[in-house]
């Protein structure tokens, strides 16, 4: 497809100075038809590159699917299963942005983010043992001078989740490829009921696990184990992927391979180190 695009910019680059080059020459010659020819050029600029836009959506459309992304052989692959962690890998995570906007001054965003955002709090809400209700009135009890914001900036927290440009075409990939595909994140359940219609790209998964649903947070090693047991992974056959090194250090610990995620690019050359392209 890449070498289709470049291939396609060189003919319409070629075509379009050829134009060019003529009007010029038809020009300085006042040649009559130099009027004519600056017409074509200007529409050509214009018709050629939705000519080429057209042919590139014709051969998407078209194209082998089975041909471009080859699937894994189950007998030959080393790895067939790849389990991301969501924060950070497959979705930005962004108080600070959530806390701009709601246009706080900096002693009130920094209050609040140290009441509910940098807090333990936050991690326990994580765990899913304290209903919605108990976890916001504990944020409140962290800052009580600052419950409005509190409650303002609770009501508002899925807008601190933004799903990253590559994500569905990354997981899409990998599918067609053959793999099979687990979540294994620290999420917290309000969290999720605020964003969850940002994350559709969980419907290519096979499951997995938020941490409020079995009660239970990276990096315990309970949390590795109920997924590789629940799901029947064999761990020498998977690959785990998380943005920090104590989950990572300790998937590896549970028998998982693991990635430690820095970017979806430096992620690949990891993944690679598997055999998994």
């Amino acid at each position: 497809m890449k070498n289709l695009k470049r291939l396609l910019a060189l003919i319409g680059v070629v075509l379009l100075a050829g134009m060019y080059i003529l009007t010029l020459f038809f020009a300085l010659t006042d040649n009559s038809a130099a009027g004519n020819m600056l017409m074509a050029s200007l529409f050509g600029t214009v018709i050629i590159p939705v000519l080429i836009y057209a042919i590139l959506l014709v051969y998407k459309w078209t194209r082998p699917e089975d041909e471009v992304i080859p699937k894994i052989l189950a007998e030959t692959s080393e790895i067939d299963t790849l389990i991301f962690d969501i924060g950070k890998v497959l979705v930005r995570y962004d108080w600070k942005k959530l806390l701009r906007d709601l246009k706080y001054d900096e002693e009130t965003a920094h209050a609040v983010a140290k009441a509910v955002f940098l807090s333990d709090t936050w991690t326990e809400g994580d765990r899913g043992i304290l209903s919605e209700k108990e976890l916001l009135q504990a944020f409140i009890n962290n800052d009580p001078a600052h419950e409005k914001q509190i409650r303002e900036t609770f009501d508002r927290m899925g807008e601190t989740i933004r799903v990253c440009s590559y994500t569905k075409s990354w997981l899409t990939y990998f599918k067609k490829r053959g793999y099979k595909l687990y979540i294994l994140s620290n999420f917290s359940k309000p969290l999720f009921d605020r964003c969850q219609k940002e994350m559709k790209f969980l419907d290519l998964m096979e499951g997995g696990y938020m941490s409020w649903q079995i009660h239970c947070l990276k990096p315990e090693p309970e949390i590795y184990q109920k997924l590789i047991q629940d799901f029947s992974i064999d761990p020498s056959r998977a690959v785990f992927i998380d943005d920090l090194l104590d989950n990572v250090a300790e998937a590896r610990a549970q028998g998982l391979h693991a990635v430690h995620f820095t970017g979806r690019k430096s992620a690949m050359r990891q993944l690679a180190d598997f055999g998994v392209k």
